[in-house]
């Protein structure tokens, strides 16, 4: 029975396995898993073909990019870059901002310190400046102001001139030529290394023409220190030099300063109180005082006298000139300048209402009477 019931087992063991086995050999996917899993293989095809067009782009610019690096083979084979119409070119970066002028460092001259003429028109040449540097300026006279400087000249002093023309003026004389040298800003701020510098560029051709420096304005005493400062250092290079002035501030100048000018070129415009304040605008007082002294120092004086008609040319005034003139001792000669009009148009542009607009140039006649009123008082005059 035990073997029998044996027997009886082994069978239905064997069947089952059997039966397993052939179940596991047989077994399909359901119809889910057969929808589902083809889905997936079809998703990667789609981004693998993505990843490929990506991959070629990416090579095509890559490529495309490395040729144009590449330098042309020849020289003829090169092409200028095409040029960008205003409408694609891309907007020009902002300037940078502006550095400010430091004390006594003026910006680059906007126009040539030397002019052909003192008559050219120059205005707002050192507007840039600060007030606080203007006053520094004045006061320790490392830089001034100029207009211009003017190269042969023969009228200015004796010899050939280099003639440096200051701004600033306090007097407003009638016929003046140069009103733009009236405002002290006008002029170009300059250092007097830098004018010195300048002047050093003809030192040896005013040494062989018997010439020298002369500083006009403008009323050059009304930067006094600046000016002393540059006669120095033309004095330093062995120049003859000289000032043209009204002798207004004269009292600015001490007795050491005077000794770096060789001659003052004193313009003495009329006489009479009331009369020479109705031509300038001032006393004429300290002009006088200012003579005096130089005589008295026998610092050597050259008197110039303009002589306008209907204005200066009244023969017992200019008598009493001749008559002060010939006291002092000191005066080597006296230039008569015949009124012109060369300024006039200056006058016009700064807007400035012009007193002598009809007025003439004296004859020749009257510019020999007065040329003998002076010689008649013992002195040399041209």
């Amino acid at each position: 029975m035990a073997e029998a019931r044996a027997k009886s087992r082994k069978p239905r063991r064997s069947s089952k396995a059997s039966k397993r086995s052939k179940s596991s050999r047989s077994a399909k996917p359901s119809k889910s898993s057969r929808s589902a899993k083809p889905a997936k293989p079809a998703k990667t095809k789609r981004a693998a073909e993505s990843a490929k067009r990506a991959k070629s782009a990416r090579s095509a610019r890559s490529a495309k990019s490395a040729k144009s690096r590449q330098p042309p083979k020849t020289a003829s084979a090169a092409k200028p870059p095409k040029a960008r119409s205003p409408k694609s070119a891309k907007t020009a970066a902002p300037p940078a901002p502006a550095i400010a002028v430091k004390a006594h460092e003026p910006q680059p001259l906007p126009l040539s310190l030397t002019a052909k003429s003192p008559f050219e028109m120059r205005v707002h040449l050192g507007d840039g400046v600060p007030e606080t540097d203007v006053q520094s300026a004045l006061d320790s006279g490392d830089m001034g102001f100029l207009h211009s400087f003017t190269t042969g000249s023969t009228v200015d002093g004796p010899g050939v001139r280099v003639v440096a023309w200051t701004t600033g003026c306090g007097w407003r004389c009638r016929y003046c030529h140069n009103p733009d040298t009236w405002t002290m800003r006008n002029g170009y701020p300059i250092s007097v290394a830098k004018a010195a510098e300048e002047l050093g560029k003809y030192r040896h051709g005013l040494k062989v023409m018997a010439g020298g420096f002369t500083i006009s304005g403008g009323e050059p005493l009304m930067q006094h220190r600046f000016v002393v400062k540059l006669l120095t250092a033309a004095k330093k290079m062995g120049i003859h030099t000289t000032i043209e002035s009204n002798g207004f501030f004269g009292e600015r100048l001490s007795d050491a300063d005077l000794e770096q000018i060789d001659l003052v070129m004193l313009g003495l415009k009329t006489w009479g109180k009331e009369r020479h304040e109705e031509l300038t605008g001032r006393d004429i007082e300290p002009t006088l005082a200012f003579a005096r002294r130089l005589a008295a120092r026998k610092r050597k004086i050259w008197v110039r006298f303009v002589l306008v008609p209907n204005l200066t040319d009244d023969i017992d005034e200019i008598g009493k000139i001749a008559e002060f003139a010939a006291g002092l001792g000191n005066v080597e000669r006296v230039e008569v300048l015949p009124f012109h009009q060369m300024g006039r148009y200056k006058w016009h542009e700064l807007g400035i209402r012009y007193h002598l607009e009809k007025t003439e140039p004296p004859t020749t006649e009257s510019v020999d009477r007065a040329l003998q009123v002076f010689r008649s008082a013992g002195l040399e005059a041209y």
